[in-house]
């Protein structure tokens, strides 16, 4: 795995203040991605200890929430193996800290995957302009087709439970009136 760069005190990409690692490498190649490059395996920095270096200063800052994988995406198959490691080291080390991944695939298409053992929040699926609403409408993602996962939860049900926002609301219950009745004709939101 390829690190493009390590954000510090994000607050746009999960709840909280978060380290935001974007990974190089994506296969989906989703029309207006908003991060083109990014796609590319071979830019950035191998991965190595000196992300865990990192990260280590800022996760032992109460103040920081946990850390989400971007990029790209961890979960493209030649980034697994480091991410799943990270993830892990993550776990182990500041188990407080939630990790929150942004991926193209359907949380049903990688729901096997080893680093769902260590993933809290999975917004999942590609991204498609035309189900996007418009800058700001959807909480966490960009596009109406995407889910913000409670992984725990979902893997605890046996289906797929959105994670909550602050307020205690499921993320989706947050956007529009017309996302949020569409979602309740289809039942497809909550258990």
């Amino acid at each position: 795995m390829n690190v493009i760069k390590i954000d510090h005190n994000n607050m746009v990409n999960g709840t909280g203040m978060r380290d935001v690692i974007w990974c190089a490498g994506c296969g989906h190649n989703c029309v207006n991605c908003q991060n083109k490059e990014a796609q590319n395996p071979d830019i950035g920095t191998p991965y190595g200890e000196w992300v865990k270096e990192e990260l280590a200063a800022d996760l032992r800052r109460d103040e920081i929430s946990g850390v989400t994988f971007s990029g790209g995406e961890a979960t493209f198959p030649a980034n697994r193996k480091d991410a799943t490691a990270l993830m892990k080291w993550i776990k182990e080390n500041f188990p407080m800290k939630t990790i929150w991944v942004y991926t193209g695939y359907a949380y049903e298409q990688i729901s096997d995957l080893e680093m769902m053992n260590y993933i809290d929040v999975l917004v999942d699926g590609p991204y498609i302009e035309e189900l996007n609403p418009g800058r700001g409408a959807l909480k966490w993602r960009g596009s109406r087709n995407q889910r913000v996962i409670d992984i725990k939860a979902t893997r605890a049900s046996g289906s797929v439970i959105w994670a909550k926002d602050f307020n205690g609301k499921y993320i989706y219950q947050n956007d529009d009136p017309l996302f949020l009745e569409d979602h309740r004709a289809n039942n497809c939101c909550e258990k």
